[in-house]
């Protein structure tokens, strides 16, 4: 969402905007009715944006050797296929996957365009704290690869103030890089405040995955009680099986798995609480998550299990309550102070998340974007 929503605005904007991908198959692996996985790139027109689809080997979001394949497959048919893309100034690349940030100078020197790597998670930190990938080879090679990346980019940027500066410790990318802080449409989410009824309803609405631990999030909701919370989990990930599993003996825990991207403001505006959660690790104090920007533009609380830039936030806005991460205790805590909390705490707290969300804008950050690229193509 974020990326179509950057490539609108920025079409929005006067820019002629290209986007080179591949057919729509997350997260089961499973290429969407409509839509073929063949040789000749196929291009279509979306909300005034460009498309060009190239083959992929599709693999479904769990797992690591297949999903591997996934990315490498397309970023060898993006390269054999770059002509259909047609020329360019500049060219954006997204990181991770970590493969396509490889091929990307030498899909920008095809276009004899500049290179700007966008990198919403460092990879490989984020699977080796995860122990997701503890083979020495493996590491090694992946950091090459991201070396090799960032050398050939002629900016770099990251979301968050952590990101940035764990890059700028790299020699590859000092002097390269800029935030551009996450964003969000808060016209698109926002709500009317909500009319508690029954136990407090607490809405996660993202990627289910190893850097989350929503399992944490399910363990809370059960010790809370179904008196006192029901929680709705959207989204899907490689943990997701693993939620459904722990989900099974927790009446108050429903799993909706992933939802289609225009029914999440919908989810909010019938959810009295949102919850961002993510893993003790070092590394996702820098993180900042798209869903905590659209609980908050839905004005809705956000109960936030997390360290760092998060955690920070939401205690300067006030927009909601802040625990450690993964302490489920803790969590089930925070859940019932926030059930016995009456109408107006929960509708202060959210309308002070609500005027957080109004500094990060999508439009503050495609004119954020716009400066960067056309000072690269100038």
């Amino acid at each position: 969402m974020r990326l179509a929503e950057l490539a609108r605005g920025l079409a929005g904007a006067g820019a002629d905007v290209t986007v080179h991908t591949c057919p729509p198959h997350y997260p089961d692996g499973v290429v969407r009715p409509g839509y073929r996985n063949g040789v000749r790139p196929r291009v279509e027109e979306r909300d005034g944006v460009r498309v060009v689809r190239s083959i992929v080997l599709p693999a479904a979001n769990r797992g690591v050797t297949r999903r591997l394949a996934d990315h490498a497959s397309f970023a060898a048919s993006a390269l054999a296929t770059g002509r259909a893309a047609g020329r360019a100034d500049v060219v954006l690349a997204e990181t991770p996957p970590l493969f396509l940030a490889a091929v990307a100078p030498r899909y920008a020197r095809a276009r004899r365009a500049r290179l700007v790597l966008h990198v919403s998670d460092l990879w490989p930190d984020s699977v080796v704290e995860l122990g997701a990938v503890t083979s020495p080879r493996a590491i090694a090679a992946a950091r090459r690869l991201e070396r090799h990346a960032y050398r050939g980019a002629d900016a770099v940027v990251a979301p968050t103030a952590g990101i940035v500066r764990r890059l700028a410790e790299r020699p590859e990318a000092a002097g390269k890089v800029r935030q551009i802080p996450p964003a969000v449409d808060v016209a698109r989410f926002r709500a009317a405040p909500p009319v508690r009824e029954g136990p407090l309803r607490v809405l996660y609405a993202g990627t289910v995955g190893m850097a989350q631990g929503v399992g944490t999030l399910v363990e809370a909701a059960r010790r809370a009680g179904p008196e006192a919370v029901a929680l709705t989990i959207a989204g899907a990930g490689a943990e997701l099986e693993a939620v459904r599993a722990a989900a099974t003996g927790a009446p108050n825990v429903r799993v909706l798995g992933a939802v289609a991207a225009d029914r999440v403001p919908g989810l909010y505006a019938s959810s009295d609480v949102g919850a961002v959660v993510l893993r003790d690790r070092p590394l996702f104090e820098g993180a900042l998550p798209t869903k905590l920007f659209e609980a908050m533009a839905a004005g809705r609380p956000v109960v936030v299990a997390a360290r760092g830039e998060s955690a920070e936030l939401v205690a300067d806005t006030g927009a909601g309550v802040v625990v450690a991460p993964e302490d489920v205790d803790a969590l089930a805590a925070a859940l019932l102070r926030l059930g016995a909390a009456g109408d107006a705490a929960l509708r202060e707290m959210g309308a002070r998340g609500l005027a957080g969300a109004a500094g990060f804008t999508r439009e503050a950050m495609v004119r954020r974007w716009r400066r960067l690229l056309d000072e690269l193509a100038a």
